[in-house]
């Protein structure tokens, strides 16, 4: 078991730090998928000094998913939500929920 985990964790830390080379990533938050708990953050809003903000941001993205996917649920049980983009006017947002955790990244909304 240890070595899957190790594994896992290796997994993530390539993930995290190929996103994070991208140009216009802020952050990039991976959640446990069943409490929505943060297990790796990381970039300008994940700063320490952010930490509460960080905490706020998971939860509300978690409990988004949650109803993304009832609705999706909703309308035929057999389908299943695979990504969830959020663009606003300052950030936009993809959440990639997988079986065992979330991954966000939250990305600079460039000038139109």
């Amino acid at each position: 078991m240890a070595q899957v985990t190790s594994i896992a964790n290796e997994e993530i830390e390539t993930l995290l730090s190929r996103l994070q080379t991208k140009q216009t990533v802020q952050s990039v938050l991976v959640l446990e998928r069943q409490t929505g708990s943060i297990i790796r953050s990381s970039g300008s809003i994940a700063s320490r000094s952010n930490e509460d903000l960080v905490t706020e941001y998971a939860g509300m993205v978690w409990n988004f998913l949650k109803s993304a996917e009832d609705l999706v649920n909703g309308m035929n049980e057999d389908d299943a939500l695979k990504l969830l983009r959020v663009r606003t006017k300052m950030h936009e947002l993809c959440i990639v929920p997988d079986p065992k955790f979330l991954l966000i990244v939250i990305h600079d909304t460039p000038q139109a």
